[in-house]
């Protein structure tokens, strides 16, 4: 009876959650039919399968984890042709970041949401999605109350708690909560910051537009950023698992994308190498296709460096999270004004391991002259 185990998906992946199963016990089963989801730390992939026959034995549940290599079902029956060594070397492995499979119903809402309201005996039908097209969010299953009928019997004392929710971390949130907490035990944080005049950038933007190029901020972000990487090298850097540093000689700079399932890091390669025009057109594409649920695997990887616009939002100020393993990440805020004119703070987290304080305040000292002067960066 041939055993399907968890194939290796590459760049150093060792294990992945089960986010969905597309089959269960007894199901009839084609060659390259999608079986199961995962999701690993780098990208979610749909596995397909490389036999036919029955599925005889699932031997984990949903939003476990499995290890790479580890049995993830059993398919047996007088029509199983093939064992998995006699598969193809490579499976083709569809990827996606965070990919919804296509609904049959008309309720725009991920596996993960259904899973959640099955749960929880709550009708999708009844909740109203604050997600892109009308999409249902966890967030929207969690605040969705259904109001119980009160009596004398039932009516809960005075300061009695109602209900206690328990939030397990899955999906997108638990690598999240894994690279976070990464982060902050392996990297010594701090921050520095800086505050920016924004005049003269708004009226060079303005120029463009009247030119016919309309720009966003974020590509100026990301070649002030570069431009000052290229005299600190020591902020283009990743750390190693040994203790040690390697300092890189490309440019690749992580974006980061505020999606409705968690946040997402979008990678600009080569961003060097790229026009503010060329940049603004790529960051756009990559934050709608992240937001969709449509990034390769390729757009998630291999960053150098990371911006985090928190001032699209709202924020005036934060000290970001290192990316890890990166040594440094750049917060950019919203644009206030006061008396003296239209302004914002820029800063500057690093990994005090490699990057002193007056190197990172050298460094976003440099960021502020260039944006201070965006001409510049068109050289």
């Amino acid at each position: 009876m041939p055993t399907f185990k968890l194939p290796d998906i590459g760049e150093g992946v060792q294990e992945g959650e089960i986010v969905k199963w597309n089959v269960k016990q007894g199901d009839k089963v084609h060659k390259d039919d999608i079986l199961v989801e995962v999701m690993t730390d780098k990208v979610t992939v749909q596995i397909p399968s490389p036999f036919e026959g029955e599925v005889t034995k699932l031997y984990y549940k949903e939003g476990e984890i499995a290890k790479v290599g580890s049995s993830l079902l059993d398919i047996g029956g007088a029509s199983a042709t093939t064992t998995q060594e006699q598969a193809p070397a490579e499976t083709a492995v569809k990827t996606s970041i965070n990919e919804e499979s296509v609904e049959k119903q008309s309720i725009l809402a991920p596996p993960a949401v259904r899973k959640l309201a099955k749960e929880k005996g709550i009708d999708l039908s009844r909740i109203r999605g604050s997600g892109p097209g009308g999409r249902i969010t966890v967030k929207d299953v969690e605040l969705f109350t259904v109001e119980p009928e009160v009596t004398t019997e039932t009516k809960p004392l005075r300061n009695e708690p109602v209900e206690r929710k328990v939030i397990e971390l899955r999906g997108l949130r638990r690598l999240i909560s894994e690279k976070m907490t990464k982060s902050k035990h392996n990297i010594p944080h701090y921050a520095v910051a800086e505050e920016v005049k924004m005049q003269e950038l708004i009226d060079f933007k303005e120029k463009l537009k009247n030119q016919g190029v309309n720009l966003s901020f974020t590509p100026f972000f990301v070649k002030a950023a570069v431009a000052a990487l290229k005299e600190f090298p020591y902020l283009n850097a990743r750390s190693q698992e040994d203790g040690n540093f390697e300092i890189l000689d490309y440019y690749n700079v992580g974006i980061a994308v505020d999606t409705v399932e968690g946040l997402t890091v979008a990678v600009v390669k080569h961003a060097d190498k790229k026009t503010l025009t060329e940049l603004s057109a790529e960051i756009e594409d990559l934050a709608k296709r992240a937001r969709e649920g449509k990034l390769k695997l390729d757009e998630v990887k291999d960053s150098t460096f990371t911006v985090t616009n928190v001032g699209s939002i709202g924020g005036i100020f934060s000290t970001p999270i290192i990316n890890y393993p990166e040594v440094a990440i750049m917060g950019v805020h919203r644009i206030m004004e006061n008396p003296l004119g239209k302004f914002m703070y820029v800063t500057l987290s690093a990994d005090h391991r490699l990057i002193d304080g007056a190197m990172a305040a050298r460094f976003i000292a440099r960021v502020k002259r260039y944006l201070e002067a965006p001409a510049t960066l068109l050289v």
